[in-house]
């Protein structure tokens, strides 16, 4: 059996994964030896959680920390995903059972995990390290791993990635969402236990004040006018593809698949930061794509276009076909971020 105490220490450690601008859409209830991941997926963005799919992979790394942590507790555990149907916000049913304490690598990587939003340097990864990150999600059927490090394909792919700041900045809904995420504060951010803080956005001191000025529509509207949020893009972009190289994953289309997704990113994650890398995830034009299946009414006829050619360049640079690309990051040498976000407690209902 394992105690409560165990399974709170566990829970801290796990909760440290990833999820959109921190929203950590999660909470547990445990009973008779067995652990649920219970899904509030009304806490991530509603645009871009398209059938709560970024939830979905916000879980999937959340289980995959769990996985690790209890397994350097001293618990082997056996994992079912969407385990009653009648319950579709149950994500996962964890069952634990009493072990011998393993060494596990990447369980000191879970509490120093981080974006990172730096440039990074053009350093080339190496082989061992192209084959760590292959190697780590080979027991995590259903996904495939496409490391990209051609520079020209590098850089179309960070142009595509960037389309998510045009479509964000140049529609008046989205522009409200971002800003409504934004965390300006140490204080704020620890008032409302969630939120992209500013800090790690790696702003320099002219663009932050830029930002603020950006949160009222009328003046992100008037910029608009001198195609701003495209230049900002082009910006971006460039940062985007200063990495040693890009990674994307690809699954089939269904649920689970992003859970799975998730554990996979998560792994890579971990691995890259054991071996002194940075991370940075770029979704936001993926999931605008997905989002474009349930609110197409929310894009302009221009969005809906330059969406739909940004995913298409996407598949394109990294050879998919028919497959659905799940999630898109970079890595590299960044160094260390500015800042990290806060995660709240665990909420488990015993």
């Amino acid at each position: 059996m394992i105690s409560r105490e165990e399974t709170q220490k566990i829970l801290e450690a796990a909760i440290n994964a990833p999820s959109g601008s921190n929203s950590q859409p999660w909470r547990f209830e445990f009973k008779d030896n067995k652990l649920y991941l219970i899904a509030l997926p009304e806490k991530d963005h509603p645009i871009l959680n398209y059938r709560n799919r970024g939830t979905w992979v916000a879980h999937g790394a959340l289980i995959e920390n769990i996985l690790i942590a209890a397994s350097a507790a001293g618990f082997s555990t056996d994992l079912k995903i969407f385990p009653d149907s009648s319950r579709p916000n149950v994500t996962a049913k964890i069952e634990f059972s009493k072990s011998v304490p393993r060494e596990e690598p990447l369980f000191s990587s879970i509490s120093k995990r981080a974006t990172n939003r730096k440039p990074y340097k053009n350093t080339p990864l190496t082989e061992e390290q192209k084959n760590i990150f292959i190697e780590s999600t080979q027991k995590i059927s259903g996904v495939e791993v496409k490391i990209i490090e051609d520079k020209k394909a590098i850089q179309q792919l960070a142009e595509a990635a960037s389309i998510n700041e045009v479509v964000t900045l140049e529609n008046e809904k989205l522009h409200k969402l971002f800003f409504d995420e934004i965390v300006w504060t140490r204080e704020e951010e620890e008032r409302r236990g969630k939120g992209l803080y500013i800090k790690t956005m790696e702003l320099k001191p002219p663009q932050q004040a830029a930002l603020k000025l950006f949160r009222k529509w009328k003046v992100m509207n008037l910029f608009n006018k001198l195609k701003f949020a495209r230049g900002i893009a082009r910006g971006n972009s460039k940062t985007y593809a200063s990495c040693s190289a890009m990674i994307g994953i690809i699954i089939k289309d269904n649920d689970a698949d992003f859970i799975t997704a998730g554990r996979a990113m998560e792994r890579i994650w971990l691995e890259a930061t054991r071996l002194g890398l940075s991370f940075h995830l770029l979704t936001g034009t993926l999931f605008y794509y997905q989002a474009l299946a349930f609110k197409r009414e929310i894009f302009s006829k221009e969005h809906r276009e330059i969406i739909e050619n940004a995913y298409n360049k996407t598949k394109k640079y990294l050879g998919v076909n028919n497959e659905t690309i799940a999630l898109l990051f970079r890595v590299g040498y960044g160094g260390q971020p500015s800042a990290l976000s806060i995660k709240k407690d665990p909420l488990i209902n015993f």
